[in-house]
């Protein structure tokens, strides 16, 4: 297993119309990308967008948001279109059963599975040969801490929550937050997985990359671990099994 400790060896510069050849069984590699774009790079993006992409973005109210929504979709097309050596605006996608994004049509059976988070004017994205969910926060969020805590822990997590003191809480509330989240994506539940249900903060016992096993009610494995990023951001990322490891870049 991989673990790295700073952002800036951790993730290292590439371009993502060039990403490495092989994705192996066991990896997952792992994008950080920026949203906001120069127009003409925004404008490029959007034109690879499906009809109903469009529409969604139109709706929003910002201007702001929307250019984030469609660079977000955007270079999702463009990343998983490198991995599969399709043009982007081939792509097709669909939702899962309980409304997890998948590929469709021709891709469909390249076995390629993804997902994203985005948190201000940045996107995280994971591909992988397996079910995977990411997680991204900025701390400048404006949330209630304690209360949300409090409603998405288990009772033993809110009980080592109460111990830690006030300058820790918060940066471990979104360390919690984001493994919890990763996890619920993973599954393919999203809020509706039910982050009290899921014991992943505080454990008893970690896997040496410092990972937390846990099983679902279909007693499947899966793992889940912190991304090393700057001071003010926290990210996680889940995958089924306890056996991957994992790869991460910067988007140039």
């Amino acid at each position: 297993m991989r673990r790295w400790s700073c952002i800036g060896d951790c993730w290292p510069m590439m371009n993502s119309r060039h990403p490495p050849v092989v994705l192996a069984a066991d990896e997952i590699h792992l994008w950080l990308a920026e949203l906001d774009r120069p127009r003409e790079r925004w404008a490029d993006l959007a034109t690879a967008l499906a009809t109903d992409e469009r529409e969604r973005a139109a709706r929003f109210h910002f201007p702001e948001h929307r250019d984030r929504f469609i660079a977000g979709r955007g270079l999702l097309r463009e990343l998983l279109g490198a991995y599969l050596n399709r043009p982007a605006a081939a792509l097709r996608f669909a939702c899962g059963p309980r409304g997890k994004p998948r590929l469709m049509g021709e891709e469909a059976g390249a076995g390629l599975c993804f997902n994203l988070a985005h948190s201000g004017g940045r996107a995280l994205y994971a591909v992988a040969h397996r079910e995977v969910g990411v997680d991204l926060e900025c701390l400048d969020r404006v949330v209630s801490d304690a209360p949300v805590a409090e409603r998405i822990c288990t009772p033993r997590e809110w009980a080592a929550f109460q111990t830690l003191p006030a300058e820790r809480f918060r940066e471990a509330f979104f360390n919690c937050w984001t493994r919890k989240e990763a996890v619920a994506k993973a599954l393919g539940g999203g809020l509706a997985s039910g982050l009290r249900n899921l014991e992943v903060c505080f454990p008893d016992g970690e896997l040496p990359d410092g990972r937390v096993s846990l099983r679902d009610a279909l007693d499947r494995e899966w793992s889940v671990l912190n991304l090393p990023l700057e001071v003010g951001w926290s990210g996680a990322v889940a995958a089924e099994g306890a056996d991957w490891r994992w790869q991460a870049w910067r988007w140039s």
